[in-house]
């Protein structure tokens, strides 16, 4: 009887830990979605960062530090296209509870 609620408490740990992360995950997602609004508007041409430029571009002056990876070392992905196209992209990454990814984008 005890190891049956010894295994239901370690599940129950475990999934709390993995929603946690995932909330983590979504909250970074739109720290740096809100970053970048914060760059098009101050931006004399209104565009995004480019895909390799983003961390540079974004600090320190719209985010302290960029998060490039999750809280399980897993990496963020921001694309946007090069040159005069920059008025979109595209922010994503993997829930750990359902393996769905999660995208941000620009409105």
């Amino acid at each position: 009887m005890m190891m049956v609620i010894i295994a239901a408490a370690v599940g129950s740990y475990s999934a709390a830990n993995k929603k946690n992360r995932d909330n983590k995950r979504m909250a970074d997602l739109d720290r740096i979605r809100m970053a970048l609004e914060m760059y098009r508007q101050n931006s004399a041409t209104g565009i995004y960062p480019t895909t390799a430029g983003v961390g540079a571009a974004l600090c320190p002056d719209y985010l302290d530090v960029w998060p490039m990876l999750d809280p399980k070392g897993v990496a963020y992905v921001y694309t946007s296209p090069i040159g005069t196209n920059s008025y979109r992209y595209t922010l994503s990454t993997t829930l750990e509870i359902t393996g769905a990814t999660y995208f941000v984008s620009n409105p």
